[in-house]
C-alpha cells in the first residue's frame, strides 16, 4: 500500500513539473509564473523546476513590460500614457506576487535570483501624465462645444473627464468641468399634446398622458419635460390624438338542445331461457335533456394618434410614427336549463355562469389611455436623436 502512495505522489510531481515545462516551452510565461507561484506557495518543499520556470518567466515578463513602455514612447505619444500606467501597474503586482516567497530556494539548493526594482516613482509619473492628457483633452473639446454648440464633443470631454477617476478621486478643477460638459452636452426635449379629440373621453386620454413617468425616458444625456414655457428646447415631440371610437355594444344568443343517455343502476330480473328461470343483470338508463343558452358579448374599440419629432434648431421634421391602439372587450356566459349531464363534455368544462357586463365609456377610454401611453413611451425610446 506505501509503495503505490510513493509511486502515486511520484506520477503526480512528475506531471506537474512536465505542465510547466510545457507552458515555458510555448512561452505561456503568464500562464507559467501563475502556476509556479501557486505550487510554490502551497508547498514546503519547493522543486527545483518550479522555482527556476518562476524565476525565468518572471525575468520574461519583466522583460517585455519594459519592452513595450520603450515601445509606446509616452512622451512622444501622450495618448500612450494610460497603457504605460498599465504596464508599470504589471510590474509592480508581479513583484508583490513573488515578495513574499523571497529569498527562494530550491530543496536541491538552488537559489532564484529576481531583479526587483521599486517602480513607484515610474506609476506615479505615468499617472499624472494619464491624468493631464485626458484633462487636456477634455478641456479643448469643452472649449470647442461651447463655440460650436456641438452636444457630441461636450460629452466626449465628459468621458474624458470620467477616465481621470479611475486614477484619481480629485484633480484640478475636474468637478467644474464635468458640471460643464453635463450642461452642454444635456438634449432638453419638450413633450406637447395635440388633442383633437372632440368629446369628454378625449380628455381622460390627454389627461394620462401629462402623467407619463418621464423617469422611464431620462437619461444622463436626454432631459424630457412636459410643460408648456418659453424655454427653449432641442427637440419637441408632438402627441396627437387624432380620433377614436368607443365602438357599440354588441350581444347574441343561441340556444341549442342536447339529450343523453346516461346508465343510472344496475338490477337484477328474472327470464326464462331454455325453460329455465335464471337471474339476468340487466342495465337501466335514463334519457337526459336539457336547453342551453350561450351569450355572447363584444365591444370593439380603438384610438389612433401620433408621434411627430422636431428639430428645433432647424425646425425640421425628422421622424413620424403611427400609434394604433385596439381594446376588444369580449364577455360569455352559459345558462343550462334542466340535467347539466345531458350537455357535451367540451362545453361542461368551458361553462361560465357568470355575465360580464359590459364596460363604460369611460373605462374603456382609460383602457385605451394607458396602453397608448405605453406605446408613446416605448416609441420615444426607441427614437434616435442627432
Amino acid at each position: 500500500m506505501k509503495t503505490f502512495f510513493y509511486i502515486a505522489v511520484f506520477t503526480l510531481s512528475l506531471a506537474s513539473c512536465k505542465s510547466v515545462e510545457k507552458m515555458m516551452a510555448k512561452g505561456e510565461y503568464e500562464k507559467a509564473f501563475d502556476y509556479a507561484i501557486d505550487k510554490l506557495s502551497d508547498s514546503k518543499v519547493k522543486k527545483t523546476e518550479h522555482v527556476k520556470a518562476l524565476e525565468k518567466a518572471y525575468s520574461k515578463l519583466n522583460s517585455a513590460s519594459l519592452k513595450e513602455i520603450d515601445r509606446l514612447n509616452a512622451t512622444s505619444k501622450p495618448e500612450n500614457w494610460s497603457k504605460v500606467h498599465a504596464e508599470y501597474k504589471k510590474l509592480i503586482t508581479r513583484q508583490d506576487r513573488l515578495e513574499f516567497l523571497l529569498p527562494l530556494v530550491s530543496e536541491s539548493g538552488y537559489k532564484a535570483s529576481f531583479d526587483i526594482k521599486n517602480y513607484n516613482s515610474e506609476l506615479i509619473h505615468a499617472e499624472d501624465n494619464t491624468c493631464s492628457y485626458y484633462y487636456s483633452n477634455a478641456k479643448t473639446l469643452i472649449e470647442r462645444a461651447e463655440s460650436t454648440g456641438n452636444k457630441m464633443d461636450a460629452r466626449s470631454a465628459y468621458d474624458e473627464l470620467a477616465k481621470i477617476a479611475r486614477f484619481k478621486k480629485s484633480y484640478l478643477d475636474t468637478d467644474v468641468l464635468i458640471e460643464k460638459a453635463l450642461k452642454l452636452g444635456i438634449t432638453y426635449i419638450n413633450i406637447e399634446v395635440d388633442n383633437r379629440l372632440v368629446n369628454f373621453q378625449g380628455d381622460i386620454i390627454e389627461d394620462e398622458l401629462w402623467e407619463m413617468p418621464l423617469s422611464s425616458m431620462d437619461d444622463l444625456w436626454n432631459d424630457f419635460s412636459l410643460e408648456k414655457s418659453d424655454k427653449r428646447f432641442d427637440y419637441s415631440i408632438v402627441i396627437s390624438l387624432d380620433n377614436m371610437n368607443l365602438g357599440t355594444e354588441a350581444e347574441r344568443a343561441h340556444t341549442s338542445s342536447h339529450s343523453r343517455e346516461v346508465l343510472v343502476r344496475k338490477e337484477k330480473v328474472k327470464e326464462i331461457k331454455d325453460s329455465v328461470e335464471v337471474w339476468v343483470e340487466k342495465e337501466v338508463y335514463e334519457n337526459l335533456k336539457a336547453d342551453m343558452t350561450e351569450i355572447f358579448r363584444e365591444k370593439n374599440s380603438e384610438l389612433h394618434g401620433n408621434i411627430s419629432v422636431y428639430n428645433n434648431l432647424n425646425n425640421k421634421l425628422i421622424d413620424n410614427i403611427p400609434i394604433n391602439i385596439y381594446d376588444n372587450f369580449k364577455g360569455y356566459a352559459c345558462q343550462v336549463i334542466g340535467d347539466l349531464e345531458a350537455i357535451p363534455d367540451d362545453k361542461k368544462r368551458n361553462r361560465d355562469t357568470f355575465l360580464e357586463l359590459f364596460p363604460s365609456d369611460r373605462d374603456v377610454s382609460k383602457n385605451l389611455a394607458i396602453a397608448f401611453q405605453k406605446s408613446v413611451i416605448n416609441e420615444i425610446n426607441r427614437v434616435s436623436l442627432p
